[in-house]
C-alpha cells in the first residue's frame, strides 16, 4: 500500500519563497527603523516559521504596554464582586437557622465564603456573577448563604481612607443592620437628629413636612430608679420606615404601649403590662412591630430595652405573625423563629441571633418546658382573651414565665362578666387590684346591681361612683378604641340583621321539642341537650337527623319520626337556608364574593352541599384544615384573579384575626351566647384593604331560642360598653333576668305577633317603615337629656317619630334603637338594596344601620 506524500514547507527553499514574494509584491520596502526586532529575525531566518515561533514563545514573553498592563488590572478589580450574607448548615427547613454573619467574594467563577473576621469558611466555584442577586441563596462549599445586599466599591473606598487617616489598621465590618449611627456633622438648624440607628441600602428621604414620631422622656423617678448609671437620657424615635405608615390612633398606640411596657405609669410595679383593647381592624399587630423594633435598636438611656420576644397567638394566626413581621421588616433583618412539629422549640434557645419567637398556645402546653433556658423581655399575647380564666393550663404556664414586660391584644376584654376581665388584668399586672374576693366584693357587685331593671338609688350612685373608680385604674395601661376612627379610611358598611320566618317544618319540630321538656323535664333531655337541639333545627331540620340507633323513648326518636325523607327536603324547610339561598343567587349575578360563617360543621356541610348543587366555586377553613394551609388558602381566596365565589368559614376555627377582604359580603349564619365570637367573625371583611362596600347580614330564626340567644348578647354587650369604652351612664338598652329567662318558649303570627320578640322588648312604637326612632322631644325631657347621667341611647315609649339626619356612626348592638327598623312586608327598594328582593316572604323583620365615611 502506497502512502501519498503532500508537499510541505519544508521542502521549498528559502530563495524560492523570497522570489515568490518579490513577484507578487514588488518593489515593497520594509522599514527596518521601525520594524519590530522580532519581525526582522523572522524575515532572515533560514528555519520555519513555525519551529521559530515556539522557540521564541519558550525562551521570551512579549511584554505588555503600559496600556494593556492598566487594562488587565482593572479587568481584575472589576471581577471580585462581594456581598454580605447570613451563612449556616444546609438545610431544607422552611425557617432556616443561621449561625453568623459574613462576606461572600465572588472572583470569576469562584465564589469564597469568609467570616467577619476574615477567615475563610468554604469556597465553590460554578457561579456566574450576574446570574447572582441580592436576596439569592446559594450553596458554598458545605454552606448555606443568604445575600443580603452587595457591597459597593464606594463603601469599601470609604472604610480604606477612613483607616488610612487613623492610621489604624482595618476593622472588621459591623453586623449589617438596618440603621446606623449619623456621622458627626455641623447642624445648619442647631438642631441634632437623636436617632440612633443604623440603615442600609438606600435611605428613604423623609419629606419636610414628616412629625417624626417622638417616644415620651422618662420622668425624673423613672431615672432615679431605672437609670442606676447616670447615662445621659437619649431621645428614642420610631423609625420613619415604619413610623410614614401609622396613622393617628396607632402612632397613639405605640405611644402608650411604649409608656406602659417601660413603666413610665406606674413605677412602683416589678411586672410593666398593657391590654390593647381596639377594636378589630384598627391595626393593633402593627402597632406592636412598631414598638418590637424600635426597643430591639434603643432605649431612653442608651441601651436597647429588648434583646428576645415571645408573641404568643392562636395557631391559624402564626403565619399570618411571620407575614407582617416580614412586610414591614422585610429589609431589617429581623428574623423569626415559628414553632412547628417539625421546628422544636428547644432549638431557640441556641439561635441568639433571633430575637422574635412566635408560638400558638397549644403548643406552648406541651413545650414550655424547653424555655427555662431563655429569658425573655417582652410577652405579646394575641387574641388575649383566651386567658380570661386564669384556672386553664395555658393561662398558668404563661404566668409562670419571668419576663417583666406583657401586653394583650384582644377587641373584646369583656365577653361574659367582669370576673373574666379581672383575669386579664392580673396577668399584665398582678396584685394590682388585689385578689378576686376583694375585687368581686369592691367593684363587681355593686357595678352589676347598679345596671338592674328598678334599682334603688342608693345602689345606683354606688354602682356609678366604683365604675368611675375602677375605670381611673385601668385607663393607665388599657387604650380602647372603636372603629370609628377609622371609618373615613373605610368604605360605606351596612350591618343587617334579618329574622326570618320559621318554615312550617321548624314550627312543628320546635313545638314538639318543647312540649316534650314541658311534660318529661329535665330528667329526660338536659337543658343544654335541648338547646342544642333547637338550634339544630333553626338552621335546618335534616340536621337533627340520625341513623345511628336511637333510644325508643328519647326526643331525637320522636323528632326522627316527623321528619320527611331526607330526598323531599330542601331550602324551603329553613328560613335561613331560604334567604341564604335567594342572596346567593344575586350575588353570583352582582360578582361579589360572600364569606358564610357557622359555628357548627354540619351546617357548613349543608351549606357546602347547597353550593355543590349550584356549582358554586368555594373555599373553606374549619378545624380540620392544616394549620400550615390556612394562609395559602386565605391569600388564594383574596385573589383578584381567583374566581372563587364563596368562602366558608367556621366561626371557632378561623373566625379571629382572619383578613378577608376579596370579600364584600358576610354571611353570619348562626349565632353564639358570646357576642364577642360574633363580632370576630363579623369583622373579617371590614378592614384595612378592603375597596368595596361592605354588607353584613345576621340570620336570626325569629320567635326562637335564636332571637333570645340575641337578647341576651345584648345585655352583654351593654356591659363590655359601660366597663371598657368608658361609657358612664348605667342606662344603656338592657332586659330584665326574668325576660331572659324565657328560653323554652315559642311564639308565632298565631298569637299575635307580627314583630320579631326583639322589637317587641324594645318598646318601640315605630311604623316599621325604615324610620329610626327618636326619644322623646318636649321640654322636659331635653334637660334631662344633656345631663351626662343620663344615656343618649336611653330607650322610650314614643309615638310617631320622625327621621332625622345624623352623622353616622359605628354602633353596638345595644344601640337598636338607633337603627332603621323595618316591618314585614320589607319596602321593595330596601330589598333590592340588599340584594333579597326574591325572599321577602321569609323576612319578619330588619334591622339595619349604615355606616358611611364621617367627615374628616
Amino acid at each position: 500500500m502506497r502512502r501519498s506524500k503532500a508537499p510541505s514547507m519544508k521542502g521549498i527553499l528559502q530563495q524560492d519563497l523570497v522570489t515568490a514574494h518579490q513577484a507578487q509584491v514588488p518593489d515593497q520596502h520594509i522599514p527596518m527603523g521601525k520594524a519590530d526586532a522580532t519581525v526582522i529575525d523572522l524575515l532572515h531566518s533560514k528555519e520555519d516559521h513555525v519551529g521559530f515561533l515556539k522557540r521564541l514563545a519558550a525562551t521570551k514573553k512579549p511584554p505588555q504596554t503600559k496600556l494593556e498592563s492598566v487594562s488587565s488590572a482593572d479587568c481584575d478589580s472589576q471581577s471580585m464582586v462581594r456581598f454580605k450574607v447570613v451563612w449556616g448548615k444546609i438545610s431544607t427547613k422552611k425557617h432556616k437557622t443561621w449561625e453568623g454573619d459574613g462576606t461572600l467574594e465572588l472572583t470569576g467563577r469562584t465564589a469564597t465564603l469568609k467570616d467577619e473576621d476574615g477567615k475563610t469558611i468554604a469556597s465553590s466555584t460554578g457561579f456566574k456573577a450576574d446570574t447572582i442577586e441580592e436576596g439569592s441563596r446559594l450553596i458554598v462549599g458545605s454552606k448555606e448563604v443568604e445575600l443580603i445586599e452587595k457591597v459597593s466599591e464606594t463603601d469599601e473606598k470609604d472604610t480604606e481612607k477612613e483607616n488610612s487617616v487613623r492610621n489604624i489598621p482595618p476593622v472588621k465590618k459591623a453586623r449589617l443592620d438596618v440603621f446606623r449611627p449619623p456621622k458627626v456633622f455641623e447642624d445648619i438648624s442647631g438642631t441634632s437628629s437623636g436617632s440612633s440607628f443604623k440603615q442600609v441600602g438606600t435611605v428613604e428621604d423623609m419629606p419636610t413636612d414628616f412629625v417624626p414620631l417622638v417616644m415620651p422622656r422618662p420622668s425624673f423617678e423613672h431615672q432615679w430608679k431605672y437609670n442606676q448609671k447616670k447615662a445621659s437620657v437619649c431621645e428614642v424615635t420610631v423609625p420613619y420606615a415604619l413610623s410614614k405608615h401609622l396613622r393617628p390612633h396607632q402612632r397613639e398606640g405605640v405611644s402608650f404601649l411604649y409608656e406602659c411596657i417601660l413603666g413610665y405609669r406606674n413605677t412602683d410595679v416589678e411586672r410593666f403590662g398593657a391590654i390593647l383593647a381596639d377594636e378589630m381592624g384598627l391595626g393593633k399587630t402593627l402597632q406592636c412591630i412598631s414598638l418590637i423594633y424600635t426597643l430591639l435598636k434603643q432605649g431612653p438611656y442608651g441601651q436597647p430595652i429588648l434583646k428576645r420576644i415571645l408573641i404568643v397567638t392562636p395557631s391559624s394566626l402564626v403565619e399570618n405573625w411571620d407575614k407582617e413581621i416580614t412586610k414591614w421588616l422585610k429589609t431589617e433583618r429581623i428574623f423569626t423563629f415559628i414553632v412547628s412539629p417539625t421546628n422544636k422549640l428547644k432549638r431557640y434557645a441556641q439561635s441568639v441571633h433571633i430575637p422574635i419567637l412566635i408560638i400558638s398556645y397549644e403548643l406552648l402546653s406541651k413545650q414550655i418546658a424547653e424555655l427555662d433556658s431563655v429569658h425573655f423581655d417582652l410577652i405579646i399575647c394575641d387574641e388575649g382573651h383566651r386567658l380570661k380564666n386564669s384556672n386553664i393550663k395555658v393561662s398558668s404556664i404563661l404566668d409562670a414565665v419571668d419576663c417583666p414586660r406583657r401586653i394583650l391584644l384582644t377587641g373584646t376584654p369583656i365577653q361574659n362578666d367582669l370576673q373574666e376581665f379581672y383575669s386579664l388584668i392580673n396577668f399584665v399586672n398582678p396584685g394590682l387590684l388585689g385578689a378576686y374576693p376583694e375585687f368581686k366584693t369592691k367593684f363587681e357587685m355593686p357595678i352589676l346591681q347598679s345596671q338592674q331593671p328598678g334599682v334603688l338609688p342608693q345602689l345606683s350612685t354606688l354602682g356609678k361612683t366604683r365604675l368611675e373608680e375602677l375605670n381611673s385604674i385601668t385607663s393607665s395601661f388599657i387604650l380602647r378604641r372603636t372603629q370609628e376612627v377609622i371609618n373615613k379610611y373605610l368604605p360605606e358598611k351596612q350591618e343587617v340583621v334579618i329574622f326570618c320566618n320559621p318554615a312550617q317544618l321548624q314550627q312543628a319540630l320546635l313545638r314538639t321539642a318543647i312540649q316534650f321538656y314541658e311534660k318529661s323535664g329535665p330528667s329526660a333531655t338536659s337543658p343544654l341537650q335541648l338547646i342544642t337541639i333547637l338550634k339544630k333545627i333553626c338552621n335546618h331540620p335534616s340536621l337533627i337527623g340520625s341513623t345511628e340507633k336511637i333510644d325508643n323513648e328519647s326526643l331525637t326518636k320522636l323528632l326522627n319520626d316527623q321528619l320527611p325523607p331526607w330526598q323531599d327536603m330542601g331550602p324551603t324547610d329553613s328560613g335561613k337556608l331560604a334567604v341564604l339561598e335567594s342572596l346567593l343567587e344575586a350575588l353570583i349575578e352582582r360578582q361579589e364574593k360572600a364569606v358564610i360563617v357557622s359555628y357548627y360543621g354540619k351546617t357548613l356541610d349543608m351549606i357546602q352541599g347547597l353550593c355543590e348543587h349550584y356549582n358554586y366555586k368555594f373555599s373553606r377553613l374549619d378545624g380540620s384544615t392544616p394549620s400550615h394551609d390556612r394562609c395559602k388558602i386565605v391569600s388564594s381566596f383574596n385573589s383578584i384573579s381567583s374566581d372563587t365565589f364563596i368562602f366558608l368559614l367556621s366561626a371557632k376555627a378561623g373566625g379571629i384575626g382572619l383578613n378577608l377582604t376579596g370579600a364584600s359580603r358576610l354571611i353570619l349564619f348562626d349565632n353564639d351566647w358570646n357576642p364577642a365570637s360574633d363580632l370576630q367573625a363579623m369583622s373579617r371583611i371590614w378592614r384595612d384593604g378592603q375597596t368595596r362596600k361592605v354588607f353584613i347580614y345576621r340570620l336570626i330564626t325569629a320567635f326562637s331560642i335564636e332571637e333570645k340567644i340575641y337578647q341576651r348578647q345584648i345585655s352583654k354587650t351593654s356591659l363590655s360598653g359601660t366597663v371598657v369604652d368608658l361609657k358612664q351612664n348605667l342606662s344603656n338598652l338592657k332586659f330584665s333576668d326574668e325576660e331572659l329567662k324565657d328560653l323554652f318558649s315559642l311564639a308565632g303570627h298565631e298569637d299575635g305577633n307580627h314583630d320579631c320578640l326583639t322589637h317587641q322588648m324594645l318598646g318601640c312604637d315605630c311604623s316599621g317603615t325604615g324610620e329610626i326612632p327618636e326619644p322623646a322631644t318636649n321640654s322636659s325631657q331635653e334637660d334631662s337629656l344633656k345631663s351626662p347621667e343620663r344615656s343618649k341611647f336611653q330607650i322610650r315609649i314614643t309615638g310617631k317619630s320622625t327621621k332625622v339626619k345624623r352623622p353616622k356612626r359605628s354602633l353596638q348592638m345595644q344601640e337598636l334603637m338607633r337603627w332603621e327598623h323595618h316591618r314585614s312586608p320589607v319596602s321593595e327598594s330596601v330589598l333590592k338594596e340588599l340584594s333579597l328582593a326574591t325572599c321577602s316572604e321569609e323576612i319578619a323583620f330588619i334591622f339595619r344601620n349604615k355606616v358611611s365615611q364621617l367627615d374628616k
